[in-house]
């Protein structure tokens, strides 16, 4: 999602509420806990689930936000939890590994650490190669057994190279802004933003207002800026 799909979020969402009202659904149907996880789950899908996962929490406010508030942490990774993860990452148990993988998901470890950085010190397999299918989107495991290496490419850039070469993005600025560079966890967080810009409470401005307190490049904190801006021009 480049920068200017991520702009017309709000707009989109603006859009679909304006359908939904043709047919509204009742406001108080209660959501279950594994209702809401199953909106959040879609919320990671394609089109058209995501769309239907950003209505459907729209038109239940009371239960979307504070959903969304323990979900939409601040993207903030210190190099020692980053180093803790990624040791996790490399575990025997399924469990930890899996806990750890969805954690930094999320909080990517680009983060904390810059990547070249990472590459050099995380040397043990599989902390390595799941490290890398997350900064670039591969399932788990996919990379398995393989030696991943990085190096660099013209004068801002890097590719991972094993049984073939792709891109190795390094800035957080960068990360999930175009089609070969996604970033599902922040896409998701994303389309949280824009559900709580729309709700527009004084409870959704706060989680915006948690959510801007993560790393100022990343793009989930400035869509969360941006939000503040236009709510507060209201």
């Amino acid at each position: 999602m480049g920068k200017n799909a991520l702009l017309l979020l709000p707009c989109l969402l603006g859009s679909m509420v304006s359908l939904s009202m043709a047919a509204p659904t009742p406001a108080d149907k209660k959501l279950k806990a594994k209702d809401l996880e199953a909106l959040w789950a879609d919320l990671y899908k394609d089109e058209p689930s995501a769309s239907r996962a950003v209505l459907k929490l729209f038109k239940q406010p009371h239960y979307a936000v504070a959903f969304l508030k323990a979900k939409l942490r601040p993207l903030k990774l210190d190099a020692a939890r980053c180093k803790r993860l990624l040791k996790d990452l490399g575990s025997k148990d399924e469990k930890t590994w899996k806990a750890a993988w969805d954690e930094l998901d999320y909080l990517d470890p680009r983060l904390a650490i810059d990547l070249p950085t990472l590459m050099s010190e995380v040397t043990e397999k599989p902390s390595r190669t799941r490290m890398v299918e997350l900064c670039s989107e591969r399932p788990a495991d996919s990379l398995a057994g393989q030696d991943v290496q990085i190096r660099p490419v013209g004068n801002d850039g890097y590719n991972f190279t094993s049984r073939g070469s792709w891109w190795a993005e390094h800035r957080i600025d960068r990360i999930g802004q175009s089609f070969w560079n996604t970033k599902r966890a922040w896409v998701r967080a994303a389309r949280g933003v824009a559900i709580l810009e729309e709700i527009g409470s004084a409870e959704a401005v706060r989680v915006l207002e948690q959510l801007a307190g993560g790393h100022p490049d990343a793009f989930p904190t400035r869509a969360a800026k941006e939000s503040l801006k236009r709510l507060k021009k209201k």
